[in-house]
């Protein structure tokens, strides 16, 4: 009698072992299988501090978002190394630069692969520079090195429609940029100083991190875009290939085989023709986008 209850209770133990290895299975449980994140970085670079009054909000995918993502994964010691698809025109100065500085603190633990697929241009090139590898489509949009800065005067037109504007400022330079006015020559030249520095900053961050001189940098970083084939022959990639080809060599610099992979960063019904059409609006914008934006907008409002 006591060996059937003994069978029974080692068939209860069998039956939840199994129910439980299922459930586990289930959940995605590895069972200590090696993991590789693919995180794909798509659209500008910006960070986006409005709030999403909408019925179903959905998680936005700004500059934030990613450092967080890189911070997590960065943490996580099952994740052997990151794959990152770029498909990304450029963005805003701070974001630009906050993202390339975690993406080199992340590179600095684990191996981390770019893979530029579409656009990898401006801020995103930036963002992605301390990569351990990159690699590019053969006839994908690369480099774009260089800041810019637009701003828009409509001084000509009121004069046309007969408006007039009084500004009442303190501070010799409180309405540098205004578009009721053309710049002087003291402001163009202030202005440049501040676009020029900040292109020497993105100049010295890429010589640094794609091991290259800076006079050689400066020649290349003229504004200029390439191809994925031409930006390996003057440094800014490492091989010409494709996503496979990305995650072989993350897998071998990982030293990992047949790892897990984890996508993050989708965004659904963002394609192709998207990603084009916002690569060609902020192609050559890059990183300035967001100096072009504080000297135009804080000309609207009162600021100490």
């Amino acid at each position: 009698m006591k060996k059937i209850y003994i069978i029974i209770l080692i068939g209860f133990i069998i039956a939840v072992g199994i129910v439980g290895l299922l459930a586990l299975a289930a959940t995605g449980f590895d069972f200590g299988q090696p993991k590789i994140a693919k995180v794909y970085l798509c659209g500008p670079i910006y960070f986006d501090y409005s709030e999403d009054t909408g019925l179903f909000p959905t998680e936005k995918r700004d500059a934030r978002y990613y450092i967080n993502l890189f911070d997590k994964l960065e943490k996580d010691n099952s994740v052997k190394g990151v794959l990152i698809i770029v498909d990304s025109p450029g963005g805003e100065v701070i974001a630009s630069e906050k993202l390339a500085r975690k993406i080199k603190e992340l590179s600095e633990k684990k191996p981390v692969v770019a893979y530029i697929e579409t656009i990898g241009a401006s801020g995103a090139y930036m963002a992605i520079a301390p990569s351990e590898y990159i690699v590019a489509e053969r006839h994908a949009i690369v480099g774009s090195i260089g800041v810019r800065m637009d701003i828009v005067h409509y001084y000509k037109l009121m004069e046309k429609l007969g408006i007039n504007v009084t500004t009442i400022k303190a501070g010799k330079y409180k309405d540098i940029g205004s578009p009721y006015r053309p710049l002087t020559p003291e402001e163009k030249k202030y202005l440049e100083h501040i676009i020029n520095e900040t292109y020497l900053y993105f100049v010295e961050w890429v010589a640094e991190n794609r091991h290259l001189s800076i006079n050689y940098t400066l020649k290349i970083a003229d504004g200029k875009i390439y191809t994925g084939e031409d930006a390996k022959k003057v440094g800014l990639v490492d091989a010409v290939g494709t996503e496979e080809d990305a995650l072989k060599k993350l897998e071998t610099l990982a030293n990992v085989t047949n790892p897990k992979i984890e996508e993050y960063g989708l965004n659904e019904g963002y394609g192709l023709f998207g990603i084009l059409y916002k690569g060609l609006y902020y192609l050559g914008y890059g990183i300035g986008e967001g100096l072009g934006e504080i000297f135009i907008k804080t000309n609207e409002k009162v600021f100490y």
